[in-house]
């Protein structure tokens, strides 16, 4: 491959990041820039014009797809060369190194691996082994320290000297008792393969001068993502003498929670002295409005290196931004912005992005009734997750329980003592007696004669159960009865708020119970109603939709969408708590982490960019007052075409704009006026009146001085030692009496006194 037949193919720039010559460069790829083709053309320079072996060329990427993508464009470019020695995963390559020279590392060359389900099962044993209750520290949690340490490359004797607090030290027993047992059994987890990896070629200079000879070229995709082992595994390839192209994106690091270190791309050239940073600016993908709104938004960051990307492609439609009244308002306008957007794009050129699953829940629905064809990518649909259908199978056995399937989901969940033995000798004893099993549970007589008595205990606890509920089912609305299911089967006692899987768990049981809530409001509830039947079949109708899932438009999260691009593309529920997440709005990393997850959803779309955000949102079954994101203030407003439910101005008595009316035009408002409306967290108005105009005396400032010296008025941002950030909505009365609503960042509304409030004005 010529210079001439690269310069044909290729950018200036690209093209100077596939012809490099030195020991190392960093190429800096914004997104839709073409980082692949470098990766591929480079390859191809390599052996086809600098006359490199194949087999000493190495490209490592984070997932299967991306290194099967690669190794398709690799062979498509070389034609009848042969594919470089390794195209593949950290995992994969580890795994490969461990396979030759495990024994080294005291490994033996047939090692198992273990999955994240006989990870769980060693850490409980050796949580026990090592004195430490299950029930005063999660597996999960304690799991995911041990992993956290072997990505510092941190072994058990290292962390149990550095740890100082009570959690850290039990930790480290349990890490040491938990590697005991690895080597037991001849295994690893994923973890410790690069781990050892590194180990592998620290202490063993004979396999570390060869590796580094057979791999002289090495070209590592999505360099952003690297954590500290991965980074000590690329420095031990490379050594002094090989070649490396890093290709990156610091504003696409979104995974700092999985382990990722984005100093690793801010520091490259600290790590890889005399290393060459190029930048690819020219995008491919998107119109230049969206990369001028999203690069706005993210150079509000510091920890980045910079970028300004630009397209021929002009400028495009203006960033659409609608402001709901709530969740389901929200997900009924999606559904008809999909609908308009379909004839233009297809179905498939479209996706809508949002924060965290259960988010997934209104939308999943409004699509459903408008008879929208989706797939939900890189998860499980809302109806589908095992804790949804857990409690939904709970409410199909209130409703009849002598529902087979029902029965035997709800059985043992969360877990009563009622294992898989007991659960096989009942089903044995139904078919020879000719019951339902249920029936059966009320016959000791019959159970007897195959189960024991701790069995038969358990038997009748959970029929016991069972029965109570169907009796409060009878008199409850449906969102109490959800709760009171909870509540009986000590069903959210099994979760750890610590652990990340385990909150997003609760997040989908809290939407659960916002549906119950919406749709019990919707039907109306006299005690004649069926809803709990209406609620069944609409889980129902949405499990079932095998014949709406073939490629229809893409429903994901925001970090599943990393690397996938669409015609049009919707971010939905921009509010503080949301994006940025609450757990991550009072720490600098973290906020700029939330971000660039922004950023990357902008970026997904080619065509058109629609963000939307809702005034109020249920949580649990309650409505929350809910503040924009923060994010949206940084999208500049000349690139911003506003349009707002009609229901906002209903619900305040209003005339309803006109749609697509911009901000600054509607009804001669000034856009000031406007934004404050609309910047303000919204009323509970299922249980409070509309908020009238403030009176004089509520107008005046607030006459006693906070601890940081400020004057409180309405709208102070204001910041509380314990409930951190908030924005003052009214303040009622004057002095130390006075009653102040205060709307704290991912907690909501709180009613304080003044004098005890201990606020600063910020």
């Amino acid at each position: 491959m010529s210079r001439l037949e690269l310069e044909a193919a290729l950018n200036p720039e690209q093209v100077e990041a596939v012809t490099h010559e030195g020991p190392a460069q960093l190429v800096l790829a914004g997104a839709g820039s073409g980082k692949t083709r470098v990766i591929t053309y480079r390859v191809a320079w390599l052996v086809e014009e600098r006359g490199v072996d194949p087999s000493r060329i190495a490209a490592v990427t984070f997932t299967n797809k991306a290194a099967a993508e690669m190794r398709e464009r690799i062979e498509g470019l070389l034609g009848l060369y042969p594919l470089p020695a390794f195209v593949g995963t950290f995992h994969r390559l580890a795994l490969r190194l461990l396979r030759r020279y495990g024994p080294k590392v005291d490994l033996p060359n047939d090692f198992s691996i273990l999955d994240g389900s006989d990870q769980l099962t060693i850490v409980k044993r050796s949580m026990k082994a090592a004195g430490v209750p299950d029930d005063a520290f999660r597996p999960q949690a304690v799991l995911g320290a041990i992993s956290q340490a072997k990505n510092k490359l941190i072994g058990p004797a290292l962390y149990n000297r550095e740890v100082d607090d009570f959690f850290g030290r039990k930790v480290a027993a349990v890490y040491q008792h938990y590697q005991a047992a690895l080597r037991e059994a001849a295994a690893v987890d994923f973890d410790d393969m690069i781990r050892l990896s590194v180990e592998l070629l620290r202490t063993q200079a004979p396999i570390r001068r060869r590796v580094q000879g057979q791999w002289r070229h090495v070209l590592v995709d999505e360099f952003q993502d690297t954590n500290h082992a991965q980074l000590a595994l690329i420095e031990a390839l490379v050594g002094t003498t090989g070649q490396l192209t890093a290709v990156g994106d610091e504003d696409q690091g979104i995974y700092r929670w999985r382990g990722a270190e984005l100093e690793n791309i801010l520091r490259f050239e600290h790590t890889f002295p005399g290393a060459t940073i190029r930048k690819l600016e020219r995008n491919y993908r998107s119109t230049q409005n969206i990369l001028d709104a999203s690069g706005a938004v993210v150079a509000r960051n510091e920890k980045r290196r910079g970028k300004e990307l630009w397209t021929d492609s002009g400028a495009g439609d203006k960033i659409l931004l609608y402001r709901a009244r709530d969740e389901e308002d929200e997900a009924r306008w999606i559904a008809g912005a999909l609908s308009d957007l379909e004839p233009g794009l297809g179905w498939r050129r479209l996706a809508v992005l949002v924060r965290t699953n259960a988010q997934t829940r209104a939308v999943e629905d409004a699509l459903l009734r408008r008879g929208v064809p989706y797939t939900l990518v890189a998860g499980v649909r809302f109806y589908e997750r095992a804790e949804i259908k857990d409690l939904v199978a709970y409410l199909r056995l209130l409703r009849n329980p002598e529902n087979p399937l029902a029965f035997e989901r709800a059985l043992n969940r969360p877990a009563r003592g009622i294992g898989k033995t007991t659960q096989t000798k009942l089903s044995q004893l139904a078919a020879s007696e000719g019951k339902s099993r249920w029936a059966l549970l009320a016959d000791e007589r019959a159970l007897r004669t195959v189960l024991a008595g701790r069995a038969i205990q358990a038997l009748g606890r959970f029929r016991q159960l069972i029965d109570d509920l169907r009796r409060e089912a009878e008199i409850l609305p449906l969102p109490a009865l959800l709760r009171q299911v909870l509540d009986a089967t000590g069903y959210l006692e099994q979760f750890d708020t610590e652990d990340e899987a385990d909150r997003a768990r609760v997040e989908n049981i809290e939407e659960l119970v916002s549906a119950a809530q919406e749709l019990t409001e919707k039907e109306g509830y006299s005690g004649e109603e069926d809803v709990l039947g209406a609620f069944l079949d609409q889980a129902s109708l949405a499990s079932d939709t095998d014949s709406l899932g073939g490629g229809g438009v893409s429903l994901m999260t925001l970090h599943a969408a990393k690397g996938l691009e669409f015609g049009a593309v919707v971010v939905s529920g921009l509010e503080e708590g949301l994006l940025p997440h609450f757990n991550s709005a009072a720490d600098a990393d973290s906020l700029e982490e939330e971000r660039r997850l922004f950023y990357v959803g902008m970026t997904r779309a080619e065509e058109r960019l629609v963000l939307t955000t809702c005034r109020r949102r249920r949580v649990a079954g309650k409505w929350q007052d809910q503040e924009e994101s923060r994010f949206l203030a940084e999208v500049p407003g000349d690139l911003l075409r506003v349009e707002h439910s009609p229901e906002l101005f209903a619900s305040r008595h209003e005339p309803a704009p006109r749609w697509g009316e911009s901000l600054d035009r509607r009804r001669g408002r000034s856009r000031e006026d406007v934004m404050r409306f609309f910047g303000r967290a919204a009323e509970d108005v299922s249980q409070e009146p509309a908020e009238e105009p403030p009176t004089a005396a509520q107008a005046r400032l607030f006459e006693p001085s906070t601890p940081a010296g400020g004057r409180l008025k309405r709208g102070s941002r204001v910041r509380h030692g314990k409930l951190g950030l908030g924005k003052v909505l009214s303040i009622e009365g004057q002095g130390d009496d006075a009653k102040l609503v205060v709307f704290f960042d991912g907690i909501g509304r709180r009613k304080l006194i003044a004098k005890y409030a201990q606020l600063d004005v910020i």
